[in-house]
Protein backbone atom coordinates (compact mmCIF):
# COMPACT_ATOMS: atom_id res chain seq x y z
CA UNK A 1 0.00 0.00 0.00
CA UNK A 2 1.35 3.53 -0.97
CA UNK A 3 0.99 5.83 1.67
CA UNK A 4 -0.97 9.35 1.19
CA UNK A 5 0.64 12.15 1.04
CA UNK A 6 0.12 15.87 1.66
CA UNK A 7 1.81 18.74 2.73
CA UNK A 8 1.73 21.25 6.04
CA UNK A 9 2.48 24.92 5.55
CA UNK A 10 2.34 27.39 8.65
CA UNK A 11 2.82 30.87 8.57
CA UNK A 12 2.33 34.18 10.80
CA UNK A 13 -0.82 35.90 9.87
CA UNK A 14 1.46 39.50 10.50
CA UNK A 15 4.55 40.42 8.67
CA UNK A 16 6.73 43.36 9.86
CA UNK A 17 8.20 45.37 7.06
CA UNK A 18 12.10 45.25 6.93
CA UNK A 19 11.79 41.62 8.90
CA UNK A 20 12.74 38.52 7.95
CA UNK A 21 9.57 36.35 7.89
CA UNK A 22 9.96 32.06 8.14
CA UNK A 23 7.50 29.76 6.73
CA UNK A 24 7.84 26.17 7.78
CA UNK A 25 6.99 24.05 5.39
CA UNK A 26 6.01 19.88 6.55
CA UNK A 27 6.08 17.53 2.94
CA UNK A 28 4.13 13.83 4.14
CA UNK A 29 5.88 10.57 2.30
CA UNK A 30 7.27 12.08 -0.33
CA UNK A 31 10.62 10.11 -1.84
CA UNK A 32 12.27 13.12 -2.99
CA UNK A 33 13.18 16.39 -2.68
CA UNK A 34 10.22 19.08 -3.36
CA UNK A 35 11.13 22.67 -4.53
CA UNK A 36 9.03 25.20 -2.31
CA UNK A 37 8.15 28.54 -3.38
CA UNK A 38 7.35 31.21 -1.76
CA UNK A 39 6.02 34.74 -2.95
CA UNK A 40 4.35 37.66 -1.79
CA UNK A 41 2.48 39.67 -3.40
CA UNK A 42 1.00 43.27 -2.75
CA UNK A 43 -1.30 45.23 -5.02
CA UNK A 44 -1.06 42.58 -7.57
CA UNK A 45 2.79 42.89 -7.78
CA UNK A 46 4.94 40.35 -6.34
CA UNK A 47 7.39 42.19 -3.87
CA UNK A 48 9.59 39.44 -2.73
CA UNK A 49 9.70 35.70 -3.66
CA UNK A 50 12.21 32.76 -2.23
CA UNK A 51 12.45 29.15 -3.32
CA UNK A 52 14.24 25.70 -1.60
CA UNK A 53 14.35 21.97 -1.92
CA UNK A 54 12.66 20.38 1.24
CA UNK A 55 12.48 16.81 2.22
CA UNK A 56 10.08 15.72 4.98
CA UNK A 57 10.11 19.47 6.97
CA UNK A 58 11.96 23.06 6.21
CA UNK A 59 11.47 26.86 6.07
CA UNK A 60 11.68 28.81 3.46
CA UNK A 61 12.81 32.94 4.26
CA UNK A 62 11.09 36.09 2.99
CA UNK A 63 12.51 39.21 3.65
CA UNK A 64 9.39 41.77 3.13
CA UNK A 65 9.98 45.36 2.03
CA UNK A 66 10.65 48.07 4.23
CA UNK A 67 7.57 50.76 3.97
CA UNK A 68 5.47 47.77 2.91
CA UNK A 69 2.09 47.83 4.90
CA UNK A 70 -1.42 46.68 4.35
CA UNK A 71 -2.94 43.74 3.39
CA UNK A 72 -0.98 41.41 1.24
CA UNK A 73 -0.77 37.28 -0.40
CA UNK A 74 1.32 35.03 0.38
CA UNK A 75 1.53 32.39 -2.27
CA UNK A 76 3.27 28.93 -1.89
CA UNK A 77 2.92 25.81 -4.55
CA UNK A 78 5.59 22.88 -4.54
CA UNK A 79 7.30 21.02 -7.78
CA UNK A 80 9.23 18.19 -8.59
CA UNK A 81 12.45 18.16 -9.74
CA UNK A 82 11.66 18.56 -13.30
CA UNK A 83 10.47 22.46 -14.17
CA UNK A 84 8.48 21.25 -16.92
CA UNK A 85 6.56 19.18 -14.33
CA UNK A 86 2.66 19.94 -12.90
CA UNK A 87 2.61 21.91 -9.45
CA UNK A 88 2.54 18.98 -6.65
CA UNK A 89 0.35 21.27 -4.70
CA UNK A 90 -0.04 25.12 -4.54
CA UNK A 91 -2.38 27.58 -1.85
CA UNK A 92 -2.80 30.90 -0.58
CA UNK A 93 -3.39 33.20 2.30
CA UNK A 94 -3.86 36.75 2.34
CA UNK A 95 -1.66 38.12 5.67
CA UNK A 96 -1.47 41.62 7.51
CA UNK A 97 1.92 43.46 6.45
CA UNK A 98 3.17 46.04 9.83
CA UNK A 99 4.95 48.80 8.69
CA UNK A 100 6.55 48.99 12.06
CA UNK A 101 9.43 46.43 11.57
CA UNK A 102 11.31 47.39 14.80
CA UNK A 103 9.59 49.24 17.99
CA UNK A 104 10.42 52.56 20.10
CA UNK A 105 10.32 52.94 23.67
CA UNK A 106 10.81 56.35 25.26
CA UNK A 107 12.11 56.55 29.22
CA UNK A 108 12.51 59.53 31.13
CA UNK A 109 14.96 59.65 34.24
CA UNK A 110 11.79 60.87 36.48
CA UNK A 111 8.49 61.03 36.53
CA UNK A 112 7.92 64.65 38.13
CA UNK A 113 10.14 67.47 37.24
CA UNK A 114 11.00 70.85 38.86
CA UNK A 115 11.65 74.07 37.64
CA UNK A 116 15.33 74.58 35.75
CA UNK A 117 15.81 70.77 36.39
CA UNK A 118 17.14 68.83 33.40
CA UNK A 119 14.89 66.27 31.37
CA UNK A 120 17.46 63.17 30.56
CA UNK A 121 15.72 60.67 27.85
CA UNK A 122 16.79 57.59 26.79
CA UNK A 123 15.23 55.82 23.20
CA UNK A 124 15.49 51.84 22.83
CA UNK A 125 14.90 50.84 19.14
CA UNK A 126 14.28 47.02 19.05
CA UNK A 127 13.35 44.25 16.76
CA UNK A 128 10.06 41.87 17.01
CA UNK A 129 12.68 39.39 18.68
CA UNK A 130 13.74 42.42 21.65
CA UNK A 131 17.22 42.47 19.71
CA UNK A 132 18.92 46.24 19.47
CA UNK A 133 18.61 47.78 16.28
CA UNK A 134 20.83 50.36 15.34
CA UNK A 135 18.37 52.27 13.31
CA UNK A 136 17.52 56.29 12.79
CA UNK A 137 14.88 57.93 14.67
CA UNK A 138 13.83 60.19 11.99
CA UNK A 139 12.57 62.67 14.31
CA UNK A 140 12.17 63.10 18.37
CA UNK A 141 10.09 66.58 19.67
CA UNK A 142 9.07 67.66 23.36
CA UNK A 143 5.42 69.91 23.44
CA UNK A 144 4.16 71.77 26.94
CA UNK A 145 0.83 70.69 28.17
CA UNK A 146 -0.76 74.00 25.61
CA UNK A 147 1.00 71.91 22.83
CA UNK A 148 3.76 74.19 21.56
CA UNK A 149 6.90 72.18 20.26
CA UNK A 150 9.88 73.35 22.26
CA UNK A 151 12.46 71.85 20.79
CA UNK A 152 13.19 69.02 17.95
CA UNK A 153 15.58 66.77 16.83
CA UNK A 154 16.02 65.10 13.48
CA UNK A 155 17.75 61.78 11.80
CA UNK A 156 19.02 60.56 15.35
CA UNK A 157 21.20 57.49 15.52
CA UNK A 158 21.76 55.26 18.11
CA UNK A 159 25.18 55.19 19.53
CA UNK A 160 25.32 51.85 20.69
CA UNK A 161 23.15 49.02 20.90
CA UNK A 162 19.85 50.37 19.63
CA UNK A 163 19.78 53.46 22.24
CA UNK A 164 19.73 56.86 21.21
CA UNK A 165 20.46 59.78 24.50
CA UNK A 166 18.68 63.11 24.48
CA UNK A 167 18.05 65.96 27.44
CA UNK A 168 17.11 69.42 27.42
CA UNK A 169 17.26 71.87 30.61
CA UNK A 170 13.58 73.50 31.79
CA UNK A 171 13.09 77.19 32.10
CA UNK A 172 12.87 78.66 35.74
CA UNK A 173 9.40 79.20 34.65
CA UNK A 174 7.68 76.58 32.68
CA UNK A 175 4.48 75.64 31.68
CA UNK A 176 3.31 73.25 34.59
CA UNK A 177 1.38 70.01 33.64
CA UNK A 178 2.00 67.44 31.67
CA UNK A 179 4.38 67.44 28.73
CA UNK A 180 5.02 64.64 25.78
CA UNK A 181 7.93 63.26 23.87
CA UNK A 182 7.41 61.98 20.44
CA UNK A 183 9.24 59.96 18.46
CA UNK A 184 8.82 59.23 15.18
CA UNK A 185 10.17 55.69 13.19
CA UNK A 186 9.43 53.95 10.08
CA UNK A 187 5.94 55.67 9.31
CA UNK A 188 5.14 55.12 13.31
CA UNK A 189 4.97 58.12 16.02
CA UNK A 190 5.70 57.30 19.71
CA UNK A 191 5.02 59.30 22.82
CA UNK A 192 6.18 59.47 26.50
CA UNK A 193 4.64 61.83 29.26
CA UNK A 194 5.91 63.65 32.17
CA UNK A 195 4.94 66.36 34.68
CA UNK A 196 6.42 69.28 35.71
CA UNK A 197 5.21 70.37 38.96
CA UNK A 198 6.40 73.47 41.67
CA UNK A 199 8.39 72.18 44.54
CA UNK A 200 6.69 69.24 46.92
CA UNK A 201 7.84 67.42 49.66
CA UNK A 202 8.59 64.16 48.34
CA UNK A 203 6.14 61.71 49.40
CA UNK A 204 6.84 58.33 51.74
CA UNK A 205 5.06 55.87 52.78
CA UNK A 206 4.42 54.49 56.47
CA UNK A 207 4.48 50.97 57.40
CA UNK A 208 3.37 49.32 60.61
CA UNK A 209 4.11 45.32 61.31
CA UNK A 210 2.51 44.61 64.52
CA UNK A 211 3.26 41.11 66.34
CA UNK A 212 1.24 38.44 65.35
CA UNK A 213 -0.64 38.17 68.03
CA UNK A 214 0.16 38.66 71.76
CA UNK A 215 0.00 35.82 74.60
CA UNK A 216 0.29 37.39 78.20
CA UNK A 217 -0.83 40.55 78.88
CA UNK A 218 2.02 41.29 81.53
CA UNK A 219 4.72 40.85 78.50
CA UNK A 220 5.88 43.18 76.13
CA UNK A 221 5.90 42.68 72.74
CA UNK A 222 7.86 44.32 69.44
CA UNK A 223 6.86 46.04 66.37
CA UNK A 224 8.57 48.18 64.05
CA UNK A 225 7.78 50.89 61.50
CA UNK A 226 8.87 50.98 58.00
CA UNK A 227 9.44 54.89 56.69
CA UNK A 228 10.59 54.85 52.65
CA UNK A 229 9.94 57.12 50.20
CA UNK A 230 8.21 55.64 46.78
CA UNK A 231 11.51 55.46 44.68
CA UNK A 232 12.47 53.20 47.35
CA UNK A 233 14.94 55.70 49.72
CA UNK A 234 14.59 55.24 53.71
CA UNK A 235 13.31 58.58 55.61
CA UNK A 236 14.82 60.31 57.88
CA UNK A 237 12.63 61.62 60.77
CA UNK A 238 11.39 61.86 63.89
CA UNK A 239 8.71 59.30 64.56
CA UNK A 240 5.34 59.56 67.74
CA UNK A 241 3.70 56.37 68.16
CA UNK A 242 0.50 56.59 69.90
CA UNK A 243 -0.91 53.51 70.99
CA UNK A 244 -3.88 52.35 73.51
CA UNK A 245 -5.65 49.51 74.33
CA UNK A 246 -9.51 49.04 73.05
CA UNK A 247 -11.84 46.85 75.16
CA UNK A 248 -10.29 46.88 78.74
CA UNK A 249 -13.48 46.17 80.53
CA UNK A 250 -16.22 44.20 80.10
CA UNK A 251 -17.29 46.80 77.26
CA UNK A 252 -15.87 46.98 73.95
CA UNK A 253 -15.63 50.67 73.63
CA UNK A 254 -13.81 50.96 76.93
CA UNK A 255 -10.63 52.31 75.90
CA UNK A 256 -7.38 52.42 78.50
CA UNK A 257 -4.71 55.18 78.73
CA UNK A 258 -3.09 55.91 75.67
CA UNK A 259 0.81 55.33 75.69
CA UNK A 260 3.48 58.01 73.63
CA UNK A 261 6.99 56.91 72.13
CA UNK A 262 8.83 59.24 70.44
CA UNK A 263 12.06 58.36 69.10
CA UNK A 264 14.44 59.33 65.64
CA UNK A 265 13.90 56.83 62.52
CA UNK A 266 16.07 55.79 59.84
CA UNK A 267 14.06 53.71 57.97
CA UNK A 268 12.95 51.53 60.28
CA UNK A 269 12.57 51.39 64.16
CA UNK A 270 11.63 48.96 66.49
CA UNK A 271 9.17 49.88 69.39
CA UNK A 272 7.98 48.10 72.66
CA UNK A 273 4.11 46.90 72.90
CA UNK A 274 2.71 46.75 76.36
CA UNK A 275 -0.21 46.87 76.54
CA UNK A 276 -3.41 44.64 77.46
CA UNK A 277 -5.91 43.81 75.20
CA UNK A 278 -6.61 44.57 71.31
CA UNK A 279 -4.09 47.35 70.12
CA UNK A 280 -4.76 50.29 67.59
CA UNK A 281 -1.15 51.65 66.94
CA UNK A 282 -1.56 55.42 64.95
CA UNK A 283 1.60 56.66 63.95
CA UNK A 284 2.33 59.80 62.90
CA UNK A 285 5.91 60.96 61.87
CA UNK A 286 7.71 64.02 60.36
CA UNK A 287 10.44 63.60 58.23
CA UNK A 288 13.53 65.78 58.29
CA UNK A 289 12.35 67.41 54.98
CA UNK A 290 8.75 68.54 57.08
CA UNK A 291 6.30 66.24 55.15
CA UNK A 292 4.26 64.33 57.34
CA UNK A 293 2.71 60.52 57.18
CA UNK A 294 0.27 58.81 59.73
CA UNK A 295 -0.20 55.31 59.64
CA UNK A 296 -2.88 53.10 61.45
CA UNK A 297 -2.70 49.38 62.66
CA UNK A 298 -5.20 47.50 65.18
CA UNK A 299 -4.82 43.90 63.39
CA UNK A 300 -2.97 42.44 66.91
CA UNK A 301 -5.46 40.39 68.95
CA UNK A 302 -3.82 39.96 72.28
CA UNK A 303 -4.88 36.35 74.11
CA UNK A 304 -3.51 35.18 77.43
CA UNK A 305 -5.36 31.95 75.98
CA UNK A 306 -2.51 30.92 73.36
CA UNK A 307 -4.77 27.92 71.72
CA UNK A 308 -8.32 28.07 70.70
CA UNK A 309 -10.38 24.83 71.00
CA UNK A 310 -13.59 24.22 68.83
CA UNK A 311 -16.25 21.57 67.54
CA UNK A 312 -15.73 20.99 63.85
CA UNK A 313 -18.31 21.56 62.02
CA UNK A 314 -18.95 17.93 61.36
CA UNK A 315 -19.50 16.60 64.87
CA UNK A 316 -23.05 15.61 65.31
CA UNK A 317 -25.15 17.41 67.84
CA UNK A 318 -27.35 14.11 68.21
CA UNK A 319 -26.83 10.85 69.83
CA UNK A 320 -28.56 8.01 69.98
CA UNK A 321 -28.25 5.95 73.20
CA UNK A 322 -26.85 2.90 73.42
CA UNK A 323 -24.74 3.52 70.48
CA UNK A 324 -21.03 5.16 70.22
CA UNK A 325 -20.65 8.94 69.52
CA UNK A 326 -17.90 10.06 67.60
CA UNK A 327 -16.46 13.65 68.01
CA UNK A 328 -14.18 16.07 66.40
CA UNK A 329 -12.33 19.21 68.09
CA UNK A 330 -10.30 21.72 66.06
CA UNK A 331 -7.29 23.75 67.99
CA UNK A 332 -5.39 26.88 66.27
CA UNK A 333 -3.37 29.35 67.62
CA UNK A 334 -4.79 33.52 67.47
CA UNK A 335 -3.47 33.85 64.07
CA UNK A 336 -5.62 31.32 63.13
CA UNK A 337 -2.47 28.32 61.93
CA UNK A 338 -3.32 24.99 63.82
CA UNK A 339 -1.99 24.11 67.18
CA UNK A 340 -0.02 21.29 66.49
CA UNK A 341 1.17 18.82 69.55
CA UNK A 342 -1.54 20.27 71.99
CA UNK A 343 -2.99 17.67 74.62
CA UNK A 344 -6.68 18.14 75.48
CA UNK A 345 -9.28 16.39 78.10
CA UNK A 346 -12.11 15.40 77.27
CA UNK A 347 -14.87 14.41 79.31
CA UNK A 348 -18.54 14.33 78.95
CA UNK A 349 -21.45 13.26 81.94
CA UNK A 350 -24.86 12.39 82.30
CA UNK A 351 -24.83 15.00 85.57
CA UNK A 352 -21.97 16.80 86.99
CA UNK A 353 -21.12 13.51 89.54
CA UNK A 354 -21.81 10.87 86.89
CA UNK A 355 -19.43 10.58 84.60
CA UNK A 356 -19.33 8.39 81.52
CA UNK A 357 -16.32 9.48 79.47
CA UNK A 358 -12.89 10.66 79.60
CA UNK A 359 -9.66 10.65 77.40
CA UNK A 360 -6.66 12.27 77.04
CA UNK A 361 -5.54 13.17 73.56
CA UNK A 362 -2.25 15.29 71.62
CA UNK A 363 -3.44 17.15 68.42
CA UNK A 364 -2.37 16.05 64.76
CA UNK A 365 -2.52 18.83 62.32
CA UNK A 366 -4.69 21.06 64.92
CA UNK A 367 -7.24 17.88 65.15
CA UNK A 368 -8.51 15.80 67.92
CA UNK A 369 -10.75 13.23 67.41
CA UNK A 370 -12.83 11.48 69.94
CA UNK A 371 -14.92 8.51 70.31
CA UNK A 372 -16.90 7.34 73.48
CA UNK A 373 -18.29 3.73 73.13
CA UNK A 374 -21.91 3.47 74.25
CA UNK A 375 -23.96 5.94 75.64
CA UNK A 376 -26.44 4.82 78.01
CA UNK A 377 -29.69 3.96 77.11
CA UNK A 378 -31.95 5.90 79.92
CA UNK A 379 -29.18 9.39 78.53
CA UNK A 380 -32.00 12.55 77.62
CA UNK A 381 -29.23 14.73 77.74
CA UNK A 382 -24.93 14.81 77.58
CA UNK A 383 -22.79 17.26 78.74
CA UNK A 384 -19.39 17.54 77.02
CA UNK A 385 -16.39 19.12 78.29
CA UNK A 386 -13.04 20.02 76.06
CA UNK A 387 -10.33 21.64 77.80
CA UNK A 388 -6.83 22.06 78.40
CA UNK A 389 -5.30 21.61 81.49
CA UNK A 390 -2.26 24.67 82.05
CA UNK A 391 0.08 25.17 84.92
CA UNK A 392 1.46 28.99 84.07
CA UNK A 393 -1.90 30.90 83.06
CA UNK A 394 -5.61 29.76 82.48
CA UNK A 395 -7.27 29.66 79.19
CA UNK A 396 -10.58 31.14 80.35
CA UNK A 397 -8.79 34.72 81.17
CA UNK A 398 -9.93 35.52 77.49
CA UNK A 399 -12.37 34.11 75.27
CA UNK A 400 -14.15 35.57 72.66
CA UNK A 401 -16.16 34.99 68.80
CA UNK A 402 -13.53 36.03 65.88
CA UNK A 403 -13.14 39.19 64.59
CA UNK A 404 -15.99 38.05 61.63
CA UNK A 405 -18.59 37.42 64.17
CA UNK A 406 -18.51 40.35 66.49
CA UNK A 407 -16.25 42.15 68.76
CA UNK A 408 -13.38 40.45 70.98
CA UNK A 409 -13.90 39.85 74.53
CA UNK A 410 -12.41 39.19 77.58
CA UNK A 411 -13.29 38.45 81.48
CA UNK A 412 -10.92 41.66 82.50
CA UNK A 413 -7.57 42.30 84.32
CA UNK A 414 -8.83 40.96 87.57
CA UNK A 415 -10.77 37.61 86.49
CA UNK A 416 -9.90 34.64 89.10
CA UNK A 417 -8.07 32.10 87.47
CA UNK A 418 -9.33 28.78 87.37
CA UNK A 419 -6.30 25.81 86.68
CA UNK A 420 -8.98 24.15 84.28
CA UNK A 421 -11.69 25.40 82.04
CA UNK A 422 -13.84 25.01 78.71
CA UNK A 423 -12.24 26.79 75.77
CA UNK A 424 -15.02 28.88 74.00
CA UNK A 425 -17.70 26.14 74.97
CA UNK A 426 -20.45 25.95 72.50
CA UNK A 427 -24.09 25.37 73.95
CA UNK A 428 -25.70 22.85 72.28
CA UNK A 429 -29.72 23.67 71.81
CA UNK A 430 -32.21 20.46 72.14
CA UNK A 431 -33.84 18.89 69.62
CA UNK A 432 -37.49 18.59 69.99
CA UNK A 433 -37.70 15.98 67.43
CA UNK A 434 -35.50 13.23 68.34
CA UNK A 435 -35.11 14.25 72.08
CA UNK A 436 -31.37 13.88 72.09
CA UNK A 437 -28.57 16.61 71.92
CA UNK A 438 -25.52 17.05 73.50
CA UNK A 439 -24.99 20.09 75.51
CA UNK A 440 -21.96 22.11 76.83
CA UNK A 441 -21.53 21.79 80.48
CA UNK A 442 -20.20 25.29 81.56
CA UNK A 443 -21.45 25.01 85.26
CA UNK A 444 -23.27 22.79 87.96
CA UNK A 445 -26.94 22.33 87.17
CA UNK A 446 -29.52 23.79 89.61
CA UNK A 447 -32.53 21.59 88.77
CA UNK A 448 -33.42 18.64 91.01
CA UNK A 449 -34.06 15.73 88.32
CA UNK A 450 -32.32 14.53 85.34
CA UNK A 451 -33.91 17.50 83.18
CA UNK A 452 -30.89 20.04 82.41
CA UNK A 453 -30.96 23.40 84.12
CA UNK A 454 -29.52 27.02 82.74
CA UNK A 455 -25.85 26.26 83.33
CA UNK A 456 -24.49 29.24 85.55
CA UNK A 457 -21.35 30.86 84.33
CA UNK A 458 -18.06 30.17 86.46
CA UNK A 459 -16.33 32.57 88.53
CA UNK A 460 -14.27 34.87 86.37
CA UNK A 461 -15.87 34.17 83.25
CA UNK A 462 -18.02 36.33 81.48
CA UNK A 463 -20.79 35.77 78.30
CA UNK A 464 -19.86 36.30 74.95
CA UNK A 465 -22.29 38.60 73.24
Amino acid sequence: ATALQGYLIAAPSVFRAGVEEVISVTIFNSPWEVIVQAQLVAQGEPVVQSQGAILDKGTIKLKVPTGLRGQALLKVWGRGRQAEEDPLFHNQTSVTVDGRGASVFIQTDKPVYRPQHRVLISIFTVSPDLRPVNEKVRSASKTDPRGSRMIEWRHLKPFCCGITNLSFPLSDQPVLGEWFIFAEMQGHTYNKSFEVQKYVLPKFELLIDPPRYIRDLDACETGTVRARYTFGKPVAGALTINMTANGVGYYSHEVGRPVLRTTKILGSQDFDICVRDMIPADVPMTSVDGSQQVAFDDSTPVQRQLVDIRYSKDTRKQFKPGLAYVGKVELSYPDGSPAEGVTVQIKAELTPKDNIYTSEAVSQGGLVGFEIPSIPTSAQHVWLEVFQELEDYDVSDSFGVSREDGPFWWAGLMAQRRRRSSVFPWPWGITKDSGFAFTVRRGNGTGGDDRPSEPEPPAGWWPLH
